[in-house]
């Protein structure tokens, strides 16, 4: 008899990561496939589904022996497109830091709440409206997040999303309908139908098992998703009240686990809703990009090696461009990385400390808004590696760092394949 398994896939700006667990929760299987670094710009829907077949196909050639029971995706959160009624592409998809909805968001803020998550250029309302305005469409088409397009071409229908998706194209999570308001803006029919993360939402096509060469009886099921970062906070274990994460990937992504919803468009904060629970969070423009903008992998080991805790940096805030999202929501922020010291480790040292000091301000702000104390914090994404940064974070933040097991996003949508949200009932 052939045991089980739960693919989990996440697809993110550098690439499309899948992996596979079994009954016990343990990693079998997994892979990726990497977005060369050299494109000029992000993959097209088309390619991306291309991405999304070549890293499954890859896994399930590491898993003859299992039969698999249920997928699920995360990607990345407020980067949408629109379909027609057959799942055909009607545009290119808008990725999350896409700012160029500047005129329809000042339309949204005349009329959203003052604390709606959809009040930024880049949130998938403002996306959705410049899409209406600037494109001729049919009469019926759909909103697609990435995690809903990648889901439709294995089988999920068109016209579904997960509850965390849609928060930034404008759904009332806390009474669970799109809201009265949207319908001065859009016609809510383009609106899809919304779930919450881990349920069931189609089951794997005759077209995708033949085109994965997978032969079982019953097809996979195909579970609703959820964003990456709120992927990678179900991988870390973490899910007690006061329990926080931080994502250091390309960009500083802020999550803090609390009873109640905290909704702050002037601080940037938003929550997504989880079981009976609620992530209240940031994300700020600062992050991995920055860093990489002036150092290689390679440099960055090497010079973190070199730094002296003892010294004390340059004082920067460290963006490449004008514009902040949290702890300070400020289109027109200033970034500081001047003067530049000679030094390249003191000026990599300046830097990390701007990260963290970042980190330690938005934390700030999270417990006073939600009246949540911060109790740990769990790390993910590639600068959790950086054991030095890890030593100038703690020694701000001040609480226990605690390890996890597991940090990546595609481990957490695995989980969500197999449990949904049982560990956040």
């Amino acid at each position: 008899m052939r045991n089980s398994a739960w693919i989990g896939i996440d697809f993110g700006t550098s690439g499309c990561r899948v992996c596979a667990i079994n009954d016990s929760g343990h990693v079998i299987a997994q892979t990726e496939q990497v977005i060369p670094r050299s494109s000029q710009s992000y993959p097209s829907p088309s390619e991306q589904a291309q991405i999304l077949f070549d890293a499954l196909s890859d896994l399930l050639n590491q898993l003859p022996e299992f039969l698999i029971d249920a997928i699920c995706i995360d990607a990345t959160s407020g980067s949408v497109m629109l379909c027609d009624s057959q799942a055909k592409p009607l545009s290119e998809m808008l990725m999350y830091n896409d700012a160029r909805a500047t005129q329809e968001s000042e339309t949204i803020t005349s009329i959203a709440p003052s604390d709606s998550a959809t009040l930024s250029a880049s949130s998938g309302l403002a996306k959705l409206l410049y899409f209406q305005s600037t494109r001729v469409l049919p009469a019926k088409y759909h909103l697609l997040h990435q995690a809903d397009w990648l889901a439709i071409q294995l089988g999920a229908r068109p016209g579904v999303t997960d509850y965390n998706n849609a928060l930034k194209s404008g759904f009332d999570v806390i009474n669970h309908r799109w809201p009265d308001w949207l319908s001065c803006l859009t016609a809510l029919a383009v609106l899809p139908e919304v779930v919450a993360p881990g349920a069931i939402i189609g089951k794997l096509s005759k077209t995708a098992m033949q085109k994965l060469r997978l032969t079982q009886d019953t097809p996979p099921k195909i579970k609703a998703g959820t964003t990456d970062s709120l992927a990678a906070f179900i991988a870390t274990g973490a899910n007690k009240i006061g329990d926080g994460v931080t994502s250091l990937g390309s960009t500083l992504v802020l999550k803090l686990l609390c009873q109640h919803p905290v909704y702050d468009a002037q601080r940037g904060i938003y929550s997504h809703k989880l079981g009976k629970h609620w992530l209240c969070g940031g994300a700020s423009n600062t992050g991995g990009t920055v860093l990489r903008h002036f150092f290689t992998d390679e440099q960055l080991i090497t010079l973190s090696q070199k730094i002296d805790l003892n010294a004390v940096p340059p004082d920067f805030y460290p963006l490449l461009k004008p514009g902040e999202r949290f702890p300070i929501a400020d289109v027109n922020h200033p970034p500081r990385l001047t003067p530049r010291p000679a030094e390249d480790q003191l000026f990599l040292h300046g830097i990390l400390m701007g990260i963290a000091r970042i980190e330690k301000a938005g934390y700030d702000c999270l417990e006073i808004r939600s009246k949540t104390k911060l109790q740990s914090i769990r790390t993910v994404g590639g600068g959790s590696r950086n054991t030095v940064w890890s030593q100038i974070r703690q020694s701000l933040l001040q609480v226990p760092f605690e390890a996890t097991n597991h940090t990546d996003a595609a481990y957490g949508s695995a989980l969500l394949a197999k449990d949904g949200l049982t560990l956040f009932q």
